[in-house]
C-alpha cells in the first residue's frame, strides 16, 4: 500500500458509512409514518443524517487529494526500522489501526490491534480504553516486528516483547489527567527513557535519562514536499540518525499506547 490506496480506501470508507447513516434515518422514518417508532422523527433522525453529511463531505475531502496526488511522486517501499522520519496516519477501524508511511508516500508498517471483532465498534471510546489490548507492529510485507501488550486500566501499563516473545522493555504511566507523564524500562526494568508530554499531545520529546535524544513527534507541520502527499496534521515521527531499532519499536508501542483512540 502507498498513501493513493490509504486515501481510497479511507475515502471508500467515508463514502460507504455515509450512505449507512443515510439509510438507517429513511428506515426510521418509514418506520415512524407506520407508527412503529413514537416521538419527533426530526429529533430521532437527525444525528444520522448529519453524520452522513460529514462523512460525505471527508469522503470527498479525500477524493480530492487523491487527484491532487501526482503518480511521481509516490514511492513504493521503504525500511520501517532504517528510516529517520516516519507519518503516522490511522485507517478506520474500531479500536487502533495505525499505518506507518515513509514521506515518499509508501508503507512501511503498521501497527494493529489484535481484538479487530465488528462488536468492537459498538463500544464507546471511554469504555475501550479501559479494556487490556494486544498490539502487534509489522513491516510493509506483514512480517511481525514487535508485539505490545496493554493491561486493563484507565492508565496504560505496557510490556514489549520482540518477534519471538522476549522482553525487550516496558512502559508505566503515572496517575495524571492533565499530562502523560510516565517511564520506558530496560528489559531488566532499568529506567530508561522518562516521559513527559502535554496533555494535548501534539509536540514532544523522548530522550533517555542521560539526555541521549530519541525522537521527536510533531503535528501540523512538514515540509513542503511532503505536504503533496500528507494533510498538514499528520503527525511525525523523527528519529535521531544513531538510534538503535530496538529504542524505535519502543516508541512506536508507546505511540499506540497513547494515540490509540484517534483518528484522522
Amino acid at each position: 500500500m502507498n498513501i493513493r490506496e490509504y486515501y481510497q480506501k479511507t475515502s471508500n470508507s467515508n463514502f460507504n458509512a455515509s450512505w449507512i447513516s443515510l439509510v438507517l434515518a429513511f428506515v426510521f422514518f418509514i418506520c415512524h409514518i407506520f407508527s412503529l417508532i413514537p416521538g419527533n422523527i426530526l429529533l430521532i433522525t437527525f444525528p444520522f443524517i448529519l453524520f452522513s453529511i460529514v462523512q460525505f463531505i471527508s469522503h470527498r475531502i479525500y477524493e480530492s487529494r487523491i487527484k491532487e496526488l501526482p503518480d511521481e511522486f509516490v514511492g513504493t517501499n521503504a525500511g520501517l526500522l532504517k528510516n529517520e522520519h516516519v507519518l503516522l496516519t490511522f485507517m478506520p477501524a474500531p479500536t487502533l489501526r495505525l499505518l506507518l508511511f515513509a514521506p515518499d508516500g509508501s508503507l512501511m508498517g503498521e501497527i494493529r490491534d489484535l481484538n479487530m471483532k465488528w462488536f468492537m465498534w459498538m463500544i464507546p471510546n471511554f469504555l475501550s480504553m479501559l479494556l487490556a489490548k494486544r498490539y502487534e507492529l509489522v513491516d510493509n510485507e506483514g512480517r511481525l516486528l514487535a508485539k505490545y501488550h496493554i493491561k486493563r486500566g484507565l492508565f496504560n501499563k505496557m510490556t514489549i516483547m520482540d518477534d519471538q516473545g522476549g522482553l525487550i522493555g516496558s512502559y508505566q504511566e503515572n496517575r495524571s489527567f492533565v499530562k502523560i507523564n510516565g517511564m520506558i524500562y530496560k528489559e531488566d526494568g532499568t529506567e530508561w527513557m522518562p516521559i513527559q508530554t502535554p496533555g494535548s499531545v501534539n509536540s514532544f520529546e523522548i530522550a533517555t535519562k542521560d539526555g541521549e535524544k530519541i525522537v521527536s513527534y510533531q503535528e501540523g507541520w512538514m515540509p513542503m514536499e511532503w505536504g503533496r502527499r500528507f494533510k498538514t496534521n499528520t503527525p511525525i515521527l523523527s528519529f535521531s540518525s544513531n538510534v538503535d531499532e530496538i529504542p524505535k519499536i519502543i516508541v512506536f508501542g508507546f505511540c499506540a499506547a497513547t494515540l490509540n483512540h484517534r483518528s484522522n
